[in-house]
């Protein structure tokens, strides 16, 4: 009995994953199986994005920019933990 509760549970399962990979959102659909090539200006934009961290894309301020925010960090869990400091 176990096993036919387990065997009709992972069928189920393999019935239902593939149409979960089919429903991902993955941009605008392609008419037909065709492939959509991006544009120019699209790949330009992805390219030049800035990064989602906020952080800069020059490494060494990137990196003055983290020293910064640690700094913050660890005054604002010092202020939390020590009261008498």
């Amino acid at each position: 009995m176990q096993r036919v509760i387990l065997l009709s549970a992972f069928l189920g399962l393999v019935a239902t994953v593939p149409g979960w990979a089919q429903n991902q959102d993955s941009g605008p659909a392609a008419r037909n199986g065709e492939i959509t090539i991006p544009s120019e200006k699209i790949l330009e934009r992805d390219a030049v994005t800035s990064p989602k961290d906020g952080f800069s894309t020059n490494d060494a301020t990137a990196i003055r920019q983290m020293e910064q925010q640690n700094q913050q960090i660890d005054r604002k869990v010092i202020k939390g933990i020590c009261t008498d400091c």
